[in-house]
C-alpha cells in the first residue's frame, strides 16, 4: 500500500473517530458505535429499582404542558405540577445530561408535595419531549431556564416564590444561572454539580479535547472553555444548599467540596458518605429533607 493511501486511510479514520465521539457525548441521537462501548450502569440495582417504581408512580400524577421557544427558534417543554400553592411557592426541578425531567422529578415530588410546593418541570434541548438537536453542557440549559423563570413570574405573579433545585448538569446550571437569577428565586439546590465543562470533558475524551472544543464552536456555536460557573458564583447573592456523594464516580466529590469551599453567599452543605452520583436522596432521605426544611423555613 502506497504511503499517500495509508495517510489517506488514517485521516479519514481520525476524522471518523472524531465525528462519532462529538455525536456520543454533543448530540441527541448519540453514537451507534459508542453506545456498543459505554457502560451506562453507574448505580446498584436497588437504585434502578427504586426509580423504576417512583417513575411508575410519578407517571400517574397530572400536569399541565406548556411551551416556549429558546433563542435558538427550538420549542421547548415544561411541565406544572399543582400541589395546593397556586403558583406561589414552586420548585424549579432541573435534570442533568442525557435524563429527562421526569427522571429526576419523581424522586423529589412526594416531599414537595407534602410540603405544599408546586413543581415545575423542563425538558432541556435536545432531551424528553422538547425539540434541538446539540445538548448545551448547561450553556443553552441556563439560557433556556432563566427564560422559564420569566415564563413562570408571567403567569404566576411577580410574587411567586421558586426554588431551583438541579442535578449533575442541571447542577452546574443552577450555579451558573445563580448570578442572574431575579428575586423570585429564594434559593438554590446543586446536587451533585461540577464547575466547569473543560475539566469534565478533558476526563472523559483526554487529548481529544481541542478538537472536541473545535468541532463544538462550529457545529453548535458555543465555545466549551465558556462553560464555568466561577463567574457567577462570585456575582451571586442566593443561599446555596450543596449536596453530594463521596462515593461519585461521575462528577467526583472534589468538585463538590470545591465549590462549597469557594462560595462566599450564604450556604450549607450536604455530604454523604456511601453515596454514588445524584443518590443522596435514595441513601439519606431524612437528612435531605431536613436540610431541605431549614432553608424553606429560613429563605421563604
Amino acid at each position: 500500500m502506497k504511503k499517500s493511501t495509508k495517510i489517506a486511510i488514517s485521516v479519514l479514520g481520525a476524522a471518523f473517530f472524531t465525528e462519532e465521539l462529538y455525536r456520543h457525548i454533543f448530540c441527541r441521537k448519540g453514537s451507534k458505535l459508542f453506545s456498543l462501548f459505554s457502560n451506562s450502569k453507574g448505580h446498584t440495582e436497588p437504585y434502578y429499582e427504586y426509580k423504576k417504581m417512583e417513575i411508575e408512580k410519578f407517571k400517574q400524577v397530572p400536569c399541565e404542558r406548556y411551551t416556549i421557544n429558546s433563542e435558538r427558534g427550538e420549542e421547548l417543554s415544561g411541565f406544572y405540577y399543582p400541589n395546593g400553592s397556586n403558583g406561589k411557592k414552586i420548585v424549579f426541578i432541573i435534570h442533568g445530561y442525557r435524563s429527562e425531567h421526569i427522571d429526576t422529578a419523581c424522586t423529589f415530588y412526594d416531599y414537595y408535595k407534602s410540603r405544599g410546593i408546586d413543581m415545575f418541570c423542563c425538558d432541556h434541548t435536545a432531551h424528553g419531549e422538547s425539540e434541538g438537536h446539540f445538548v448545551g453542557l448547561d450553556y443553552f440549559e441556563s439560557q433556556d431556564c432563566l427564560r422559564w423563570i420569566e415564563w413562570l413570574k408571567e403567569k404566576f405573579g411577580d410574587d411567586t416564590e421558586i426554588i431551583l433545585h438541579g442535578f449533575s448538569m442541571g447542577g452546574a446550571t443552577v450555579l451558573q444561572m445563580s448570578g442572574k437569577c431575579p428575586d423570585n428565586v429564594k434559593f438554590i439546590v446543586s446536587d451533585s454539580g461540577y464547575m466547569d465543562t473543560q475539566t469534565s470533558i478533558k476526563n472523559q475524551v483526554g487529548i481529544m479535547y481541542q478538537p472536541m472544543r473545535l468541532l463544538n464552536k462550529i457545529v453548535a456555536g458555543y465555545d466549551l472553555n465558556d462553560i464555568d460557573v466561577k463567574e457567577s458564583l462570585s456575582k451571586s447573592t442566593k443561599p446555596i444548599l450543596f449536596v453530594h456523594g463521596l462515593d461519585d464516580k461521575l462528577v467526583p466529590f472534589e468538585a463538590g467540596q470545591k465549590l462549597y469551599d469557594m462560595y462566599t453567599g450564604e450556604k450549607d452543605c450536604l455530604f454523604t458518605e456511601g453515596t454514588k452520583h445524584v443518590e443522596t436522596i435514595y441513601t439519606y432521605p431524612d437528612e435531605y429533607a431536613q436540610k431541605l426544611d431549614s432553608f424553606i423555613e429560613k429563605y421563604m
